[in-house]
């Protein structure tokens, strides 16, 4: 009998408890807009963690190639750039150690092939029409590319430790405008360590 009275008084002592969780719940303003929010919360994040990278179509999987197939080009371009523009200024007399940096404000401009038609209508007036020339490889239709054009360095870093001498700062700042004859690029030499 007294386990009875025991487990009565436990079941009491949890009813009382939840009881009074219960009752901390319900005196929280606006419960239904935050049990609204967990739940879209919790719904969304199903969602997202069900998305993966396999299930990307073949579409997709093409364009995210060709962007960073596109990045790659302008990366390596850069990084051929800086290597030439730092190889020429270590030429220069008492520059001494050379770093450089060189930045784009623009990426890589692409020229298609364009095909034109022109046509008269009713009235005598002409009407071209340009339109780019496409090929299909794998069932995805792409313009013909001509040419790629590098873009022009909107500024350019350079670091020498010879850079403290002004005239040496000086037969830089020639250096690199030479190479590149833009007067928008932004040029910037510092005295290294």
């Amino acid at each position: 009998m007294s386990e009875t009275i025991g487990t009565v008084a436990e079941k009491i002592k949890k009813k009382s408890f939840f009881n009074g969780i219960l009752s901390k719940i319900k005196r929280i303003k606006h419960l239904d807009k935050i049990i609204s929010v967990l739940f879209i919360a919790v719904i969304l994040l199903i969602y997202f963690s069900s998305i993966n990278t396999s299930g990307q179509s073949k579409n997709e999987k093409q364009n995210n190639y060709n962007i960073s197939s596109s990045e790659s080009s302008l990366l390596k371009y850069e990084n051929e750039l800086e290597k030439k523009i730092k190889n020429t200024i270590s030429f220069i007399r008492n520059a001494g150690n050379v770093e450089v940096m060189v930045y784009f404000s623009e990426g890589i401009e692409t020229v298609i092939a364009y095909k034109t038609e022109i046509q008269k209508n009713e009235k005598g007036i002409v009407i071209e029409t340009k339109s780019p020339v496409l090929i299909t490889n794998d069932g995805k239709s792409q313009p013909i590319i001509l040419q790629e054009n590098m873009p022009i360095p909107s500024s350019v870093v350079v670091i020498a430790t010879g850079a403290s001498n002004t005239n040496v700062k000086l037969e830089i700042l020639r250096a690199v405008q030479a190479m590149f004859n833009y007067s928008n690029c932004n040029i910037e030499i510092f005295a290294g360590n």
